[in-house]
């Protein structure tokens, strides 16, 4: 494969939990990755564990801290400057926690790492995953979560800086709505350059952010989740299968969960919620 030729799978978060179980099922087909991370020493232990069994396999390591937009901009200039297309972006990365940090940007945290760094890479690699009507489509995976079924509406007014922060069932599940909302808002836009989005629920997975004492975490659900959340391989398995351009139909804007696709939650389904959103993230970046 020439160089020119190169078809790229971008992982953000891929040294762990649900992101490294991914990076491996991609490795045992032969994708070429573009491996996004705040951490350079462990992407690269990451890049060289994966060539002992896959020598062949093309895998470059770009550092970024998502947490920083700016930081963003520089890594997706390095990504753009790799010859070659992309054909998936996987949005892995997330945080979840009930301390609130302010971003350099000043943005909190949760929404910084899961709604914003998306949404800014999704716009920054466009032009490198965009390709003709007549070949197979690129594919964005946003990643959803079941905690959103704990939220009614989509706070606009304050996810960028919520005066107080939660954990799993507020300020995160406000941003993962966020994300399962970015789907069907940016669907047909992104159809006129044969790129397809979804939002992806990978289920309720053992990690260190579900299982290591996270402050984020209710404590009766993460004493049980040892005992109740699936292994991270497993869910891995759905995301990517859920992933595949050809499932579902072909079908763009979407909300996946266990393999299933799912009516889209009320807020993120709202046309005027989707509308409101995107400018809200438009204007946050401009002035960022």
């Amino acid at each position: 494969m020439r160089e020119t030729d190169a078809s790229w799978t971008v992982i953000t978060g891929s040294t762990g939990g649900i992101g490294r179980e991914i990076t491996k099922k991609l490795a045992a087909r032969d994708d070429a990755m573009i491996l996004v991370n705040r951490s350079e020493t462990k992407a690269n232990t990451q890049r060289s564990d994966i060539l002992v069994t896959h020598p062949e396999l093309r895998i470059e390591v770009v550092t970024a801290d998502l947490f920083d937009t700016a930081k963003i901009a520089a890594a997706t200039d390095k990504i753009n400057a790799l010859p070659g297309r992309i054909d998936a972006l996987y949005n892995t990365a997330g945080v979840l926690t009930a301390e609130k940090s302010l971003s350099a940007q000043g943005f909190e945290s949760q929404f910084a790492v899961n709604t914003l760094a998306p949404y800014q890479l999704i716009q920054n690699l466009r032009a490198k995953m965009a390709r003709p009507l007549s070949e197979s489509p690129a594919m964005i995976v946003n990643f959803s979560s079941s905690a959103i079924t704990s939220v009614k509406t989509l706070d606009l007014d304050s996810l960028a800086n919520p005066d107080k922060v939660g954990g799993l069932m507020s300020t995160y599940a406000q941003t993962k709505l966020a994300m399962t909302a970015l789907a069907p808002a940016l669907a047909d836009d992104l159809k006129s350059d044969n790129i397809l989005i979804r939002a992806i629920d990978p289920g309720a997975t053992k990690s260190a952010m579900t299982t290591g004492g996270n402050s984020g975490m209710p404590k009766l659900l993460a004493w049980f989740a040892p005992l109740l959340f699936s292994p991270a391989d497993k869910q891995a398995a759905k995301v990517v299968d859920s992933a595949d351009p050809s499932a579902f139909d072909g079908g763009s804007g979407i909300y996946v969960a266990n393999l299933r696709e799912k009516k889209l939650p009320t807020a993120a389904a709202d046309l005027k919620t989707q509308k409101d959103l995107v400018a809200l993230l438009n204007s946050l970046l401009a002035n960022s």
